[in-house]
């Protein structure tokens, strides 16, 4: 994930997950700026050269509006992916914007037919939308990667990689990544 950004590139990545979410939590880290989306995803961007963000968490709605108050560093409870994150398949950038633009015409579609709204969203969000085959592993990319992809602005015009770091899977797009839920430790 290599790309020039700046400050205002970072308050914009605060903005997005704000929209989400103002209470979204952001977390400042070795020259990367994560966010834990609303929906189960986990956006990461190399933050902005120009940075002057200390390493710390902080909230996205107080970051959008100029406000960087640190928060406690026990706020933040998810897990990151782990180095190294490798390739699997390259999907090029319109099919993704494809898979986006299909799912949110059918929701507007199925509203109000029988089934709750978050329900239907919730149900969309865990649909896988793409299997990619790699080394004889199959690997699902639940629409929410796809969703989370989309609203963080991460889109560009280069092929959007389908990456994984130990057991998660992620898409890495040109202006940053999102990676699927740290599903904790498998059954045994």
């Amino acid at each position: 994930m290599t790309d020039t950004t700046t400050a205002g590139d970072d308050a914009a990545f605060a903005a997005r997950a704000a929209r989400l979410d103002p209470d979204t939590l952001v977390l400042a880290q070795g020259g990367r700026l994560w966010a834990a989306l609303p929906i189960g995803v986990l956006a990461v961007r190399d933050a902005g050269d120009g940075s002057a963000l200390p390493d710390g968490v902080y909230r996205a709605g107080d970051l959008a509006s100029g406000n960087a108050a640190v928060r406690p560093a026990a706020e933040w409870r998810g897990r990151l992916p782990r180095q190294p994150w490798t390739a699997v398949e390259a999907v090029p950038a319109a099919d993704i914007a494809d898979i986006d633009r299909k799912a949110a015409q059918a929701l507007r579609e199925r509203r109000g037919q029988g089934i709750g709204d978050r329900r239907l969203r919730d149900a969309m969000l865990d649909h896988v939308t793409l299997r990619v085959e790699h080394d004889g592993q199959i690997y699902p990319v639940e629409l929410r990667l796809v969703a989370g992809l989309c609203r963080m602005g991460f889109l560009g015009d280069e092929p959007v990689r389908v990456v994984k770091a130990g057991r998660r899977i992620g898409l890495a797009a040109t202006y940053g990544t999102v990676w699927d839920r740290d599903r904790g430790l498998p059954m045994l």
